[in-house]
């Protein structure tokens, strides 16, 4: 496979997903009261993670043991809080598993595909999997962000969120993967983009509150779906512009995906240990309008000045790195600590 290939496919199924992976197990005892994995099987689960990622660092020729830790890692999840949801008979909560077993099918496809055993697995599997993840992210914010609104901006009730909006999302997406996976230039593909970006435009709408903007990892989910929505925008325009297709990959990718993991995460961090999640921390700030600035030299800067598209991708990496070092300053001492 190509270095592009493997930076997709390591962005998707190994970055994506540890945070998948840390979210439902956090999640899922949360929903269910049952606990999942703590100790020692958890670190056994990190570490079949770990080994899949080094694999490709120092043994890239040993793709079969790679996909072998690689599905091993997804399926221990699958199976490890699928029993608590059944157990507790919280069968909404199997729509989140129905999603992740997806996930384990398109990894395989990937592999499959760069072992030689199935043609054009690599694109199938790589886009399957960004896809099901988005898709995942857009049923998370939907569920947590009217919520954590209303606690961080003291509001009498949750943000509105029409039925119709969800039925439309649902419905739109499922025929747009299908599209995009087989027809991706299609005329009918870019409209089925452009209802999308419609759709999630007028979700963003009705969540709008100024007071938004002073609440840090409250503002930060706000813009990753924005990104959300500019990608599929360009998207859509992609069937005038064909450059554009690679742009609202990445607006989906780097401004969806790892905007709102970022803030996740840090707010995740945050209150799990005991911290105000509403308090203003200047270098989460920091972190957060520097990802944001890179989010712009990757999707935006190569539609206004293409002939520096190097320059920018360059900024976008960097800025990318100097983002996620941030947060490991800042959350590591505190995830360190004991609660005791």
């Amino acid at each position: 496979m190509s270095i592009f290939q493997w930076h997709a496919h390591e962005l998707i199924f190994g970055y994506a997903g540890a945070v998948i992976a840390g979210f439902l197990l956090t999640a899922v005892k949360n929903w269910t009261n049952i606990e999942t994995l703590t100790g020692k099987p958890l670190l056994f689960l990190f570490s079949i993670w770990l080994l899949a990622r080094l694999g490709w660092l120092f043994a890239p020729k040993l793709q079969i043991i790679l996909g072998v830790l690689d599905l091993a890692f997804f399926i221990i999840l699958l199976l490890v809080i699928a029993k608590p949801i059944i157990k507790s008979k919280q069968w909404r909560q199997l729509a989140i598993t129905s999603k992740l077993l997806i996930l384990i099918i398109a990894n395989g496809i990937f592999y499959a595909g760069s072992l030689g055993i199935l043609s054009k697995g690599i694109y199938f599997g790589i886009y399957l999997g960004l896809i099901v993840e988005i898709t995942m992210i857009l049923t998370i914010i939907r569920r947590i962000f009217p919520v954590f609104s209303q606690l961080g901006l003291n509001l009498n009730e949750p943000l509105p969120t029409p039925l119709w909006i969800d039925i439309a999302s649902i419905l739109l997406s499922l025929v747009w993967t299908v599209l995009f996976l087989t027809i991706p230039q299609s005329i009918l593909t870019s409209l089925t983009a452009f209802m999308i970006s419609c759709t999630l435009s007028v979700r963003l709408l009705l969540w709008y509150k100024p007071g938004l903007w002073k609440v840090p990892l409250l503002w930060s989910l706000y813009v990753g779906l924005a990104w959300i929505t500019i990608g599929f925008a360009l998207l859509a325009l992609s069937y005038l512009f064909p450059s554009y297709n690679s742009l609202g990959i990445h607006a989906l990718a780097y401004g969806g995906m790892g905007l709102i993991t970022f803030s996740m995460m840090a707010r995740v961090s945050l209150g799990h240990t005991g911290h105000d999640v509403r308090a203003k921390n200047i270098n989460i700030c920091i972190a957060l309008i520097l990802l944001n600035i890179g989010i712009v030299f990757r999707v935006l800067m190569p539609v206004f000045l293409p002939q520096f598209t190097n320059i920018w991708l360059m900024f976008s990496q960097g800025l990318w790195i100097v983002s996620f070092s941030f947060f490991v300053v800042i959350f590591t001492p505190i995830l360190l600590k004991s609660n005791e």
